[in-house]
Parts: structure tokens; C-alpha cells; sequence
């Protein structure tokens, strides 16, 4: 019975001895979530992310600031030309391509004029001191209502859009966009 009481304390030891010296290694890859990534087109905005690297604070900022702008642009653009055409769907056979013409016409001048007034949202930078490199994040953006404002205004009141089902369909258009955003 000692031996056996012996042979099972030498096997406790040697099991506890091994897991205690087993040191719990850190992974060599780092976890990194972009910043100002989580700020997605919801609740009636557009929002455009973009990133800028540059040995460069200021470079890294233009870019950012470029490629937001474009994307917002190209966000902005892709939501309309989705609300024009569910809009359009949604009309009878001769209003529909009246409504569809009058639209396009107006919407390309709104759309520039709108961008102009697209703020930042979110400013981050960060810097590599190994490489040298500046990042800057960014995310623009846009209210949907002040594009739907200078739309109506650019429509006049002597036509036929159906004020309240555009901006329906527009700020529906703009979840689309967010949830596109997200995955």
C-alpha cells in the first residue's frame, strides 16, 4: 500500500509540475481594430471611412480626406440611383419615366452640392515609430435630409414627385447602405 500511495504522489507531482511550468504564451499577431471603423450609414446618414498613410502628417491627412470624399460620393451616388429607381418603380406607366428624367436632371447638380457641406466624424491618427509611417482614419459624413432639401428645392413646387415617399425610400436606401457598410 506505500508503494502504490508512493507511485501516486510521484505522479501527482510530476503532473503538477508540468502544468506549472508551462508558461502561457502571448500570440505574436496583435488584435487591431481600425479606428473610427465602427461608424457605418445609419439613422438617416451617409457615412464614407478612409484611411491615408504617408511618412507625412499632413499628406496622410489629404489622403484620407480624399478617399473619403470619393467614397462618400460614390455611397451618395449609389443610394440615389437606388431611390430613383424604387421611386420610379412605384409609378404608373407615364409618370414613371416623367418622374425618373426629372430626377436624374436634378440629382447629379444636388449630389455636388451636398458633398460640400459632408463634416468629419471621426479623426484618428496613429504612427509606426519603427517605419516612420502616419495613418490617418477617417470617417465623412453627410445628412441625408440636407441632400433631400436641395433636392426638393431643385425640383420646385410646379412638379409631381411625391415628396413624402422619396424621402421614405431615400432614408430606407440609407440603412441598405449601412448594412452593405458592415459587412
Amino acid at each position: 500500500m506505500k508503494k502504490m500511495t508512493w507511485i501516486i504522489v510521484a505522479m501527482l507531482t510530476l503532473t503538477l509540475g508540468s502544468c506549472a511550468s508551462k508558461k502561457v504564451q502571448k500570440s505574436p499577431i496583435k488584435t487591431f481594430v481600425m479606428p473610427c471603423s465602427q461608424l457605418v450609414s445609419s439613422d438617416g446618414v451617409l457615412r464614407a471611412w478612409a484611411v491615408g498613410k504617408s511618412d507625412n502628417e499632413n499628406t496622410a491627412r489629404k489622403k484620407a480626406q480624399t478617399e473619403a470624399a470619393a467614397e462618400l460620393a460614390a455611397i451618395l451616388g449609389r443610394t440615389v440611383e437606388a431611390m430613383t429607381e424604387e421611386y420610379s418603380t412605384s409609378l404608373s406607366g407615364g409618370e414613371q419615366g416623367e418622374s425618373r428624367t426629372l430626377l436624374k436632371d436634378k440629382v447629379k447638380v444636388t449630389i455636388n452640392e451636398t458633398l460640400q457641406g459632408a463634416t468629419i466624424a471621426c479623426d484618428q491618427w496613429t504612427h509606426d515609430e519603427t517605419t516612420g509611417q502616419y495613418a490617418n482614419y477617417m470617417v465623412l459624413e453627410l445628412q441625408g435630409e440636407e441632400f433631400l432639401k436641395k433636392l426638393f428645392e431643385r425640383l420646385g413646387k410646379n412638379n409631381k414627385v411625391d415628396q413624402g415617399l422619396l424621402r421614405k425610400i431615400f432614408l430606407e436606401q440609407i440603412e441598405e447602405a449601412g448594412k452593405k457598410q458592415q459587412h
